[in-house]
């Protein structure tokens, strides 16, 4: 009797990432529901049993007359003003104590028999049953709680486009959430993650575009390049219809840097195995076409993405120069180094110390400036991004830079730019 969505593939991820113990909440609470039904004034005891939101039928059973149907869509026909749930008076507490952020995991099992009943309903719209306001509360806290796998089990049985349409969206921005704190928790849970973004409706409107944007953004920096692309290309036609969203410039470039990091990784494969190399060709030519086409109109000078676009040129150049001394071509891999330090530093001179790939930007500039022997600019640029980028990634790498650096240096007249 309870039907939803086709979930079969969620729940064989779920199971497949979180094992087997989990527990089906839904099959383990199944059952009637208590309620009255009130036709225009007058209250009836009913129990709910399902709902079948693809046909608009909701099962039911009146007392004193037997298992009904009732119309989803049709229940003003029907002179249905309301169902009303007697909530117990433990779950009315235990809520208010999650409404108020007072989080306790031992909660949870107290409130599921009640909620997963509750859940099932949710396509009834809020002014004939409200308990979306309590649905919500108990899923919202499943997130804060770092209640994972049971928030990635309810939100992936939901209609989030009908609750958006009821004025819920925030069961989508719960998912949006819930993603991006999964994929920074276990990189290993990306494809989980993304089957559920697939289910959130992006709107045409920049928070929207800045919270799918902060999800791909979070693939990338775990290295999940493509899927980090395949959320980029959802996302920009989106974008692309607003002629003033600030988000446009950025993702015509963050794919073409995701295609040069794919080709670094599939190149080093192939340097081990050549059946890699297909791989390697394949995505270093997609970003030497992207970024052909991107020179063609780049990004203002004064813009932040600017300083994105030289760092992608400036790693366009570095594979350049690798090629060259791979083969022992030292001359021309000293010339596309150089090439690289003028790109990438153009870009520094515009950029602010807030750009998430400002740092990735003076690491390159001093590893090219290393290449070319020009090791007290080198040792310049990574005191810079120690000092600017402390508690970092970037910090410990500079620091090992920096100790691995010669004590001295005769050629070290040249000062790299600060941020």
């Amino acid at each position: 009797m309870n039907k939803f969505l086709p979930v079969a593939c969620f729940l064989i991820l779920f199971s497949s990432f979180y094992g087997q113990n989990e527990q089906d909440f839904f099959k383990v609470h199944q059952g009637k529901l208590p309620v009255k039904v009130y036709y225009g004034q007058a209250a009836k005891a009913m129990n709910l049993l399902g709902i079948d939101g693809s046909k608009g039928i909701i099962y039911a059973e009146l007392q004193g007359a037997g298992r009904v149907q009732l119309e989803l869509r049709g229940l003003e026909k029907q002179n249905i003003t309301r169902f009303e749930f007697e909530w117990p008076r433990d779950a009315v507490k235990n809520l208010r104590f999650l409404s108020d952020e007072q989080y306790d995991p031992r909660l949870l099992p107290l409130l599921r028999p009640v909620m997963y009943k509750l859940l099932l309903f949710l396509e009834i719209p809020q002014q004939y049953f409200p308990i979306h306001d309590a649905c919500l509360t108990y899923v919202q806290s499943l997130v804060a709680m770092e209640q994972y796998g049971e928030a990635f089990y309810v939100l992936s049985r939901l209609k989030l486009s009908k609750l958006d349409e009821f004025g819920y969206r925030e069961f989508s921005e719960a998912s949006l959430e819930l993603a991006g704190k999964m994929i920074a928790a276990d990189a290993k849970s990306a494809k989980l993650s993304r089957a559920l973004l697939q289910r959130v409706t992006i709107r045409d409107n920049t928070g929207d575009h800045a919270a799918y944007l902060k999800l791909a953004d979070s693939l990338r920096s775990q290295g999940l390049y493509n899927e980090a692309i395949s959320e980029y290309a959802r996302l920009a036609p989106i974008v692309m219809k607003s002629a003033d969203s600030p988000y446009g410039e950025i993702l015509r470039i963050w794919p073409i840097y995701c295609y040069v990091k794919l080709y670094e990784k599939y190149s080093a494969a192939a340097a081990r195995d050549k059946r890699y190399q297909a791989y390697a060709s394949k995505y270093f030519n997609t970003a030497l076409q992207s970024l052909k086409k991107l020179d063609e109109k780049p990004p203002e000078r004064l813009s932040g993405e600017y300083s994105l676009y030289k760092l992608v040129r400036a790693l366009v150049r570095v594979q350049y120069a690798r090629r060259f001394e791979a083969a022992g071509s030292e001359i021309q891999a000293a010339e596309y180094y150089r090439q690289s330090v003028l790109e990438v530093t153009e870009g520094i001179v515009s950029a602010r110390v807030g750009l998430d790939w400002l740092p990735e930007s003076l690491m390159m500039a001093g590893a090219a400036y290393e290449k070319l022997e020009l090791n007290e600019a080198a040792r310049n640029v990574y005191k810079q991004v120690s000092m600017f980028f402390k508690s970092t990634k970037w910090a410990a790498q500079s620091q090992k830079k920096l100790s691995e650096l010669p004590a001295t240096d005769g050629g070290g007249d040249e000062e790299p730019p600060s941020p």
